[in-house]
């Protein structure tokens, strides 16, 4: 007897019942063999255990997805304006600088635009990462600012709680949480949620929150080492622009599992934010706790190798399913 085939959704070429995905175009098929009555796969339940040995395993060997994706990672956002989004992104980044150093960030300009360019520079490299659906600006831009003013609610916290309780090693898992939010807000935003598609936009939202973050902190950090004396001024801007990767950086791990629930559930949820959280929290400790030498001779090179391999991994995991042909392909709207 002739083996049944069928035709795929999106291109038309012969597909048998148990495939996954086209071998034509690469797009999954899982959820229209679904629809057939070929495959009754269930909902995805994603153990937070489970996720969080992911994410310390990623660090290391990130591996491929495994299972096909849900089809909201190809779904195309109502095209509108996302001017709200950038001039939030304006007021949340000059709330954050007001309210943290007053107008002390405009008297030394010069030292809020040293702590803010490495982060910058940081960020345009993983948006240009993102090859086959470079995300809105505008909301790179929101996270952005989003990471400036979750520096307001770390001060105090970092006071009230990280300083008498945790110590230093602790700040991570003040910070973390509250930098990842707003990353959290734009992939439950039923306005722009379907922008938000797997663990590489994850990384790039993720990304921008640590940017915005990193510069917040750096004007205190330069502040300090320079006018005190404890630095040259090229010194002070060299140490901050490497520790401002790492805020990226811890970031993008925490963002990259939100990401990843994001496409194997086609939603996400609050629970869904502890995995890379505390993930990107522990390595922050132990950066933190490390002897300086340590940390900018090996834990700073190990997270830049970190970040491209996964970055390395999520694009293959895009190419599998076909994004080179079928990612969404919207105008960006500011």
């Amino acid at each position: 007897m002739a083996e049944t085939t069928d035709k795929c959704p999106h291109c038309g070429a012969d597909v048998k019942p148990g495939d996954a995905y086209c071998e034509c175009c690469g797009k999954s098929l899982a959820e229209w063999a679904e629809s057939r009555g070929y495959l009754d796969r269930g909902p995805i339940r994603l153990s937070t255990v489970g996720m969080i040995k992911e994410g310390f395993r990623s660090l290391f060997d990130p591996s491929p997805v495994q299972v096909p994706p849900n089809m909201s990672v190809f779904l195309n956002r109502p095209l509108q304006s996302l001017t709200p989004y950038l001039v939030g992104a304006l007021v949340l980044l000059a709330v954050g600088l007001l309210a943290t150093y007053g107008e002390a960030w405009m008297t030394y300009i010069g030292f809020t635009l040293a702590g803010y360019a490495a982060p910058l520079v940081y960020l345009v490299y993983m948006v240009r990462s993102d090859r086959y659906e470079r995300e809105p600006l505008a909301l790179v831009a929101y996270c952005f600012g989003w990471g400036a003013f979750s520096g307001i609610v770390a001060g105090v916290l970092n006071t009230l709680i990280t300083e008498p309780f945790l110590g230093v090693g602790g700040a991570g898992f003040i910070e973390e949480p509250l930098k990842i939010y707003g990353v959290y807000l734009i992939a439950k935003s039923s306005r722009v949620r379907d922008e938000f598609n797997d663990h590489i936009d994850g990384m790039v939202y993720g990304a921008a929150a640590g940017a915005g973050f990193a510069g917040l902190e750096n004007f205190w950090y330069l502040y300090e080492m320079i006018v005190n004396l404890q630095y040259p001024a090229l010194t002070a801007v060299l140490v901050r622009s490497t520790t401002a990767f790492m805020h990226l950086a811890w970031s993008a791990v925490a963002g990259r599992s939100l990401g990843l629930a994001k496409a194997m559930k086609g939603h996400v949820e609050l629970v869904d934010l502890v995995p890379g959280v505390v993930v990107a929290a522990v390595v922050h400790m132990i950066w933190n706790l490390s002897d300086p030498l340590i940390a900018f001779a090996v834990i700073f090179p190990f997270m830049l190798f970190s970040l491209r391999q996964q970055i390395k991994t999520g694009l293959g995991d895009e190419e599998r399913w076909g994004y080179q042909c079928f990612a969404p392909d919207e105008d960006e709207e500011t």
